[in-house]
């Protein structure tokens, strides 16, 4: 054949595909790389959760392509070191009951993981502390300055923590104020009694009145007896109930009366 001949029938077949070949547009490409929204509403950072309740672990996210089975939960016991988990692949649904574990920690953490189906996930964090049940506020606290100089200070001995189990506290605090109102910062630490009375000595020679307050407290890890030892080796210490409450990790002590 001719070199022209074939070139010619080349350039008719090139020139037909058009006619023979579609063409058609794809739908778009989603490419997601924004992480999912989180937020942790329960525990929100401080509570006290205690031992033996179950409680609901709540939290809200939201993400256009978010996976079914998409979150995770975890708990720790030392501010965030090592995770324990809770449930993989849970729904988010938003709400997953936990029985709080029977170890006191006050630097317990929830971590909460939620990812979706592009690979995008977020974690939270949040604060909260696990402690024992805390006893009952002692009841019928009364005062006798029958001796005109000192005032003995009684009450019943409390027999229950707060769910009405019963409970054996470890002692109790005395507090004290020349004013009767009730915001802890206004009552004073004056001592700690094993038994349920206290005399506060000499007092009634000096004040014409004085407002008693007793708290209950349980011992559990020794933190009690080692803030009553400071400040019994410091008694011109003032300290408030909110001062030792902080001081001994409130959770320890029950209702005060």
């Amino acid at each position: 054949m001719k070199p022209a001949v074939l070139l010619c029938i080349l350039f008719l077949f090139v020139s037909g595909l058009p006619a023979l070949v579609g063409y058609g547009t794809s739908a778009p490409v989603i490419n997601d790389t924004v992480d999912p929204d989180l937020t942790i509403t329960a525990p929100n950072g401080g509570e006290a959760w205690y031992i033996g309740d179950t409680h609901d672990i709540t939290w809200t996210a939201t993400d256009t392509n978010i996976l079914p089975n998409s979150v995770n939960i975890w708990y720790s016991l030392n501010g965030g070191t090592d995770y324990i988990s809770v449930i993989e692949n849970t729904d988010n649904d938003g709400i997953y009951p936990w029985t709080v574990p029977a170890v006191q920690s006050y630097n317990a953490r929830v971590r909460i993981e939620v990812s979706d189906s592009f690979g995008n996930f977020t974690q939270m964090t949040t604060p909260f502390s696990i402690t024992y049940v805390p006893p009952k506020p002692p009841q019928e606290v009364t005062v006798d300055t029958s001796n005109n100089q000192d005032a003995v200070i009684t009450w019943q001995p409390v027999t229950h923590n707060i769910y009405d189990t019963p409970l054996t506290p470890d002692g109790y605090i005395v507090l004290y104020n020349e004013t009767p109102y009730e915001d802890d910062r206004f009552y004073y630490f004056l001592g700690h009694s094993d038994t349920t009375t206290f005399t506060h000595q000499h007092v009634a020679q000096f004040r014409d009145q004085m407002f008693y307050k007793v708290v209950a407290y349980k011992n559990y890890r020794g933190d009690v007896d080692h803030v009553l030892a400071s400040l019994l080796a410091n008694p011109d210490t003032k300290i408030s109930l909110a001062e030792l409450k902080a001081a001994i990790h409130s959770y320890n002590i029950g209702g005060e009366k």
